[in-house]
């Protein structure tokens, strides 16, 4: 079956997160206790425990709902992170990758230092993650990250051909947004607003209504925003609506959750696409993202393919969760 996984060192985990599943199922042992703790698997001859797979999955599990705990998907997601995440690592010593320890120290001095508190939380799930710990994830961390710039990064070549071919495929051809010339009248006052509409109904000019009772920046021009590009995530909802009327025609007053608005459009037009040299940039990064995570992946099926993985006990992500909320 064909994997698909994300690929991406996240922040707060340190983790080379995926959602692919297991190739095959293995009918985990029963379970070996040693030292107090308990064997879950063995990868390569190297054994893990269970509370290496917690401590590798706690911030997940610590953002999780009660229903999530007997959520099977969301189980075999955490446990094949961790099995990847541990296979990248043994790749990386494999090949005999250091890392900076200088760096490492002052990275963790920063998280613990006063300034750094809430960070620590959010990148390790907890405020009280003791400095050995902290410089292990780092380590493990800088030590996947290099493999993968190693092995991966520096072979990826994105030419000018391949982003002048992706423009024209996917950008040069996509359909050309309406801008308009929006003027408002902006005001968190109901009252305001009402009497703003009672001069325009007076025949009073926008702009002059704008001028006395707008309360957005734009009120020194007369309530001149310029030309607006519908598209979305370009402003706020409510801006929508002036693109409904017709040019030279004005609002009713529209409450958003800022407060109200009255639009008028004087004029349409056509946006101009977007030129090659200004999204070049951005299909450069998106080519090479995409590239990376085939190479990525590519990477890990190969490891995957050539280890020896063996479950000896099953993981309880229920077992886990009171403790952990307990030390939020």
């Amino acid at each position: 079956m064909k994997k698909h996984i994300l690929i991406t060192v996240l922040l707060i985990t340190g983790l080379l997160s995926g959602c692919s599943f297991f190739k095959k199922e293995e009918k985990p042992k029963e379970q070996v206790v040693l030292n107090n703790k308990s064997t879950f698997v063995k990868i390569n001859g190297q054994t893990f425990y269970d509370k290496d797979f917690f401590s590798f999955a706690s911030v997940a599990i610590k953002e999780m709902s009660e229903s999530d705990y007997n959520n099977q998907k969301i189980k075999d997601y955490l446990v094949n992170s961790f099995i990847e995440h541990k296979l990248l690592l043994q790749e990386a010593e494999r090949r005999n990758i250091k890392v900076d320890e200088k760096r490492i120290r002052s990275v963790t001095d920063s998280f613990l230092s006063e300034s750094g508190t809430q960070d620590l939380k959010v990148y390790s799930g907890s405020y009280n993650t003791d400095a050995n710990e902290l410089s292990k994830m780092l380590r493990e961390k800088f030590m996947i990250e290099t493999l993968i710039y190693d092995t991966v990064n520096s072979n990826i070549d994105i030419t000018e051909e391949e982003i002048r071919k992706a423009y024209r495929d996917n950008y040069s051809k996509l359909p050309v947004p309406q801008k308009a010339h929006v003027f408002q009248i902006f005001t968190t006052d109901k009252t305001m607003a009402e009497k703003a509409m009672a001069e325009l109904k007076r025949g009073l000019s926008f702009t002059e209504v704008a001028s006395r009772y707008s309360e957005g920046p734009e009120k020194e021009e007369g309530g001149d925003l310029g030309y607006l590009v519908n598209e979305e995530g370009n402003f706020p909802e409510i801006f929508a609506e002036a693109f409904k009327l017709r040019a030279g025609k004005y609002s009713e007053i529209l409450k958003s959750d800022y407060g109200y608005h009255i639009f008028l459009v004087k004029e349409y037009g056509k946006a101009k696409p977007a030129s090659y040299d200004e999204l070049k940039t951005d299909i450069h990064f998106t080519l090479y993202n995409k590239e990376q995570n085939k190479k990525i992946e590519e990477m890990i099926d190969e490891l995957r393919e050539n280890a020896d993985i063996e479950f000896i006990s099953n993981i309880s992500l229920a077992d886990f969760s009171s403790k952990s909320r307990s030390n939020q």
